[in-house]
């Protein structure tokens, strides 16, 4: 499983925690103090009688190394490990979990223990002055914070191993490079990412009303939280939702330093983002996408954006998320229906990049569509890592950033159609057929039967009703890829090579409806 470092002040449990961790993990457990003592001969309160703080600190140093490059499993370090530089550096690269305890609650835990030579005279004092000097370097090497006081031990171990199995992809882009958390109960560290907010704004529509009550409440104290109720799906992404969120904030007396919080689908993240972007033209945007099409789509990239009269999202910014927090637990109550949409985006990330993703939904669709199992979370993981690449290479969509539209022309042209009805993962499923219609008619890679197969497996619509192309083409003739009169479409020259190409023709692109419809 790896190494996982524990740190924390004197009485905050990190060798019964530690030792809890382990067990729970299925691995084992090491503490750097034992192994100092052992190494030297003697118990650790002798060593700073025999031969001072100093020489003890060095011990300390040695063993911090040697057991960071040896071990393999869970390593509780000294009390006073984190003020070594060195040690500090050593720990960038670990998993690092901070145990956090108040002073009451380690004042009778290190009673117990009198072992504590630096605890020896005026305990108390003593250990509020080292809490208060080491929390600033516990914080620095932490990558999670737990408080432990009053809680049980067994609790706290599950904790911590839920954190440990979030995983993180860092998206690189033009302005600050953001974190996408992956995991159950990812929720849980908003706290983390609030900057210096002292008023948070959360929207939510009415079916995340409960889950928006619950990342207001993860507020610390002195942070105001306001809940915004917005309509739900495509209703709210409009710019009256937008005027009646920014009046909102300013009678909240929002300023630049405080945040907005997205909860709920796509539409739900696109509005936050819309309303964050141009709120003092510019405020702090954290994501907490409550669908899986939301979480491996809209959530990811800074693109937000409204609807229109004249079509989806031509309205909007690019502005990029302080952070995303894609809670897998949100997916569990969600219906196989909408949980096949939202699988339609991590196909095309399959089909434009990272064929893999097409392999492990091939081999099971059922585990594929598991929101519990251990599949549905590597798929997530490996099409937000896929939209991570291509933003970082080109925020603004200058250029490579088109070919995360694989299959949206003709998917944003029955969206408008059907008067935003269908599922935008249904829509999705159809333009990716037509677009390997289109990449089979123009001489380039034929993957219409795998594509349509593959679709089908996971219960997603592959075609579409006849008769209706003039309405199709003049909708795909506003299209935002495309250049003044010349249409252009992304196709793939080959699995996982993606280009996008202004050389279709008229005659081409109704010959691949015919075929898709027919």
């Amino acid at each position: 499983m790896g190494l996982v470092v524990i740190v924390g002040p004197p009485g905050s449990g990190k060798t019964t925690v530690g030792t809890a961790l382990a067990e729970r993990l299925g691995t084992t457990f090491r503490d750097t103090d034992a192994d100092i003592a052992a190494a030297a001969g003697k118990p650790i309160p002798d060593i700073f009688i025999d031969h001072g703080e100093d020489h003890f600190r060095a011990l300390e140093r040695e063993a911090v190394r040697r057991a960071v490059a040896e071990h393999d499993g869970v390593l509780a370090l000294g009390g006073g490990a984190v003020m070594a530089e060195a040690t500090r550096k050593l720990l960038a690269d670990v998993p690092v979990v901070h145990l956090l305890v108040d002073l009451a609650d380690a004042v009778k835990r290190t009673e117990i223990d009198r072992g504590r030579p630096l605890l020896a005279v005026n305990p108390r004092a003593t250990l509020r002055r080292l809490m208060d000097e080491r929390l600033p370097l516990y914080r620095e090497v932490a990558d999670i914070e737990i408080d432990t006081s009053g809680r049980a031990v067994e609790d706290l171990a599950a904790e911590i191993a839920g954190k440990l199995a979030t995983r993180t992809v860092t998206v690189h882009d033009a302005e600050a490079p953001y974190p996408v958390l992956i995991g159950r109960g990812a929720v849980e560290r908003l706290p983390e990412h609030l900057g210096r907010a002292s008023r948070v704004a959360v929207l939510h529509t009415a079916s995340t009303a409960a889950l928006a009550e619950r990342v207001g409440s993860l507020a610390p104290e002195g942070v105001e939280t306001t809940l915004m109720e917005i309509p739900d799906a495509e209703d709210g992404k409009s710019i009256a939702v937008a005027e009646q969120c920014w009046e909102a904030l300013g009678a909240e007396g929002f300023t630049r330093t405080d945040l907005v919080v997205g909860v709920g689908g796509g539409a739900v993240t696109d509005l936050a983002g819309f309303v964050a972007a141009c709120w003092l033209r510019g405020v702090a945007v954290v994501h907490v996408p409550t669908s899986l099409l939301g979480a491996v789509d809209a959530a990811v990239g800074g693109k937000t954006g409204v609807n229109t009269a004249a079509g989806k999202n031509l309205v909007g910014a690019f502005h990029p998320p302080s952070a995303v927090l894609v809670d897998l637990d949100n997916f569990a109550t969600l219906p196989k229906r909408d949980l096949a949409a939202g699988m339609a985006e991590i196909v095309k990330a399959g089909f434009i990049d990272d064929p893999a993703i097409l392999e492990l939904i091939e081999r099971d669709p059922e585990a594929a569509l598991d929101a519990s199992g251990p599949v549905l979370a590597e798929l997530v993981e490996r099409a937000i890592a896929m939209k991570a690449r291509v933003v970082a290479a080109d925020l603004k969509e200058g250029g490579l950033r088109a070919i995360l539209n694989y299959g949206h022309t003709f998917a944003h042209a029955i969206e408008k159609l059907e008067h935003y009805r269908w599922r935008h993962g249904d829509a999705v499923a159809v333009g990716m057929v037509y677009a390997a219609h289109l990449g089979a008619i123009t001489g380039r890679i034929d993957l219409v039967e795998r594509t349509r197969s593959l679709l089908s497996a996971i219960g997603l619509p592959v075609t579409y009703e006849a008769g209706r192309w003039d309405e199709i083409s003049a909708v795909m003739k506003i299209d935002k890829k495309n250049i003044g009169a010349t249409q252009r479409f992304v196709l793939l020259d080959a699995l996982g090579r993606a280009v996008v190409v202004d050389d279709v023709t008229a005659e081409q692109q109704r010959e691949a409806y015919g075929r898709l419809t027919a």
